[in-house]
């Protein structure tokens, strides 16, 4: 699965860069000189470490590895330790993003219709209480998750889309907490991921008719966003595979209605009024007596 822009490239580069300088080091008798050793080790693990995880971003997998917990959105010291040649440079890089947003004037985050909210993993700094936060990252630690009622976390490497059903069932979970107040997907930039999610969010709460409207919603938002084959892919198979039978939150409901309404004139009829109620948004379905 190609990954957005080529994001793989930098931690390509890290690898080359970390390889060729590890081999310039390394002389005979490195045993006897320690400093010149463990510059050796620190460049070799960084080498490898890096080129592994191109590897899996190119797979789209192994997302897991990096131990993020799913439920408070943290990275354990372990991880920290044992791939520290990949985190120190994924917190450089987005660090330097980040500031470079900041003299664009690019915000942390972009509201985009009523109470949906796309941006990076420095959301945090608006100081927003969130009602649902949905988090597209594996490599960070959640920023707001002290700030949020419901957290979910969909991990995936930088620039690869999640699954089809993945996607729904973040929407899913977008759509409930919007009920209670203002949602937020991000991922690290703001850029690919979050863009994926939201659109779906906004094609399934009825706001937009396809992604590709969505798309053009968000960038009239935030200017730097943008979708990549393999997230435009995903996005086409999930309206297919999920929007054919629920094209938006109003008619979700109409197949239990079907179900709890006998074939009858009164039947049919306070089916018809149920139905009505649901989709204009004016109370729950007639019950039959």
């Amino acid at each position: 699965m190609c990954t957005v822009y080529g994001v793989f490239l930098k931690y390509a580069a890290v690898a080359l860069v970390a390889g060729l300088a590890a081999s310039a080091i390394w002389v005979n008798d490195l045993l006897e000189d320690l400093p010149r050793l463990a510059c050796f080790l620190a460049l070799s693990h960084m080498c490898f470490v890096n080129g592994f995880m191109v590897v899996l971003f190119q797979l789209g997998a192994g997302m897991a590895i990096l131990g993020k917990d799913a439920k408070q959105g943290g990275i354990p010291r372990w991880s920290y330790f044992v791939f520290l040649g990949f985190h120190a440079p994924s917190f450089l890089y987005t660090s330097w993003q980040h500031a470079t947003d900041k003299f664009r004037k690019i915000p942390a985050a972009n509201e985009v219709e009523p109470g949906w909210w796309i941006g990076g993993r420095y959301a945090v700094e608006l100081g927003k209480t969130w009602s649902g936060v949905v988090d597209l990252t594996c490599e960070f630690p959640e920023g707001c998750r002290a700030s949020t009622q419901e957290y979910l976390l969909i991990p995936c490497w930088d620039g690869v889309p999640p699954s089809p059903a993945l996607l729904d069932d973040a929407v899913n979970f977008a759509l409930s907490a919007h009920a209670y107040g203002d949602v937020l997907v991000h991922c690290a930039h703001g850029r690919g991921r979050s863009t994926t999610v939201l659109c779906a969010c906004l094609v399934k709460a009825g706001l937009h008719s396809d992604w590709e409207s969505a798309l053009e919603a968000i960038q009239g938002h935030r200017k730097v966003v943008k979708l990549n084959r393999a997230m435009r892919a995903v996005l086409a198979e999930w309206e297919s595979q999920y929007m054919a039978l629920t094209p938006t939150t109003a008619s979700a409901k109409i197949p239990e209605l079907v179900a709890e309404r006998p074939l009858t004139k009164s039947g049919i009829a306070r089916f018809a009024y149920g139905l009505f109620q649901q989709v204009v948004g004016t109370g729950e379905p007639a019950k039959s007596k």
